[in-house]
């Protein structure tokens, strides 16, 4: 799994993507508050408008990719879809870092793909931002990371 699709379809303002960052960390409403300074009732107004941002923009890119909604969590900016039209899984991310992400599951051949480094590239930012570990060693194709990758974002 290593195609992807790069489009910038939803824009948060500077607070929003601090607030966004650090729920993808897994801090509570009351770490983020007394982190920022701000009131819990704050922080949950503001997550509330950011997820209907986030499940605007993953719910209108998988409508414009013709993609079947299987699963959808706002909260770590996935979505999870299937391809009628090529026939495979499709995953639609968000970060504030990357945007929205489109990644169409397949077996390809990533080392002679034009899009392997950049591929490798966004598939490390996706991890960080949300905190999860990937192998950084340059052997490991965007593919296998990708594997990995979407495996630890669907827990739970």
């Amino acid at each position: 799994m290593s195609t992807f699709v790069s489009l910038h379809v939803l824009t948060l303002t500077d607070k929003q993507a601090s607030l966004w960052k650090l729920r993808s960390l897994n801090l509570s409403i009351s770490e983020i508050a007394s982190r920022l300074g701000i009131s819990r009732q704050a922080v949950h107004r503001s997550l509330q408008v950011i997820d209907m941002k986030v499940y605007k923009a993953l719910t209108s890119v998988a409508t414009a990719c013709k993609v079947e909604i299987k699963r959808i969590d706002v909260k770590k900016g996935f979505l999870v879809g299937w391809s009628p039209w090529l026939g495979v899984d499709v995953y639609i991310t968000f970060s504030v870092k990357n945007g929205v992400q489109v990644w169409f599951k397949h077996k390809g051949n990533c080392k002679e793909c034009s899009l392997r480094d950049e591929c490798r590239r966004i598939l490390l930012s996706e991890a960080e931002e949300r905190g999860i570990s990937l192998p950084k060693d340059d052997r490991i194709e965007p593919s296998q990371l990708a594997e990995i990758f979407f495996k630890e974002l669907l827990k739970g």
